[in-house]
């Protein structure tokens, strides 16, 4: 058996237990018994330096200094905690998903601008929402198809994880809402074209036609696709996140509409576009610093630094 294929093997057997473990703790009956198995994770991962083949406390809180230079080692160290324990909630709620219901989504979450989200829809144009990594983009979608939208997402293949788990991830999904995976333009079409709520990412994996901007202090090389859709198709877009908040509970936030220019030279549309939109997102990442992704920044920071070498 080569190595990758057991450590995928380890990893299925690593969901289907916690698959269990959260049904045997009530699930959505009692859903702050599984937070509290989170927190104790993120904790322990924390104490132990438990970050994953090529992670370091070293490597996250190099990103965290480059990014919040401001801060003071002991507030670096908070984050990092901070950060961990967020990620084994998300972790949690891929199988506490399992149990929402449009009649219990009260227990995790609270709407807020649902207005902008109803009037971009009576457009008949489709919306996109470019979310950022923070909070839970994941369960962000699955939150506003329960509230009885029309929801597609745009999500990873999770080629780089054994069968299992990415059976586990995708299905999290696919039971509530659509799911296609980038590079697929018609179905991406498709969905504005039936007036969906198309939910991206605006800070993943560039690909080719990627382009620099500012964020955070820093040139990061981001996508575009997001912003081409809403060119060609006239779809409004909104800025929103999931914020977890101290009680656990979440607020889903829809902030008006964010204005698409246009202009004749295309790639300076696309850069005045998304510089402007990332501006937005900024405010967001500078109040919430425990609720980052910070994964998946350094791996894009990262790119960025491979990209232009």
């Amino acid at each position: 058996m080569h190595e990758s294929e057991f450590n995928h093997q380890l990893q299925g057997l690593y969901y289907l237990k916690f698959s269990v473990i959260v049904k045997l703790l009530g699930g959505m009956r009692t859903p702050q018994r599984s937070y509290a198995v989170a927190r104790l994770l993120g904790s322990l991962r924390t104490t132990f330096g438990i970050y994953g083949p090529g992670w370091s406390k070293e490597k996250y809180s190099a990103t965290m200094r480059t990014v919040l230079p401001d801060s003071k080692d002991h507030q670096i160290a908070e984050f990092l905690k901070a950060y961990w324990i967020n990620h084994q909630k998300r972790f949690i709620e891929l199988f506490l998903a399992r149990e929402l219901t449009p009649g219990n989504i009260d227990q995790i979450v609270v709407f807020e601008g649902l207005e902008h989200l109803d009037q971009a829809l009576e457009k008949g144009r489709g919306v996109l929402l470019p979310v950022p990594h923070i909070g839970n983009e994941r369960l962000h979608h699955i939150l506003l198809a329960l509230k009885g939208y029309p929801v597609a997402v745009v999500s990873s293949s999770y080629e780089d994880h054994g069968p299992v788990a990415r059976r586990i991830k995708l299905d999290a999904s696919r039971r509530f809402h659509e799911v296609g995976h980038p590079g697929d333009a018609r179905w991406l079409l498709r969905m504005l074209k039936e007036n969906c709520v198309l939910q991206v990412a605006c800070d993943a994996e560039a690909g080719e036609t990627g382009i620099i901007a500012e964020f955070l202090g820093q040139r990061i090389l981001l996508p575009t696709g997001w912003i081409r859709l809403a060119l060609k198709t006239g779809a409004t877009v909104l800025p929103s996140t999931l914020l977890r908040q101290e009680d656990d509970r979440h607020k889903l936030i829809i902030r008006p509409a964010f204005e698409v220019r246009q202009n004749s030279d295309k790639i300076k549309a696309l850069r005045d576009n998304v510089q402007r939109y990332m501006n937005t997102v900024a405010e967001v990442f500078r109040e919430r610093p425990d609720l980052i992704d910070w994964m998946s920044l350094t791996v894009r920071i990262d790119e960025t630094r491979v990209a232009r070498s």
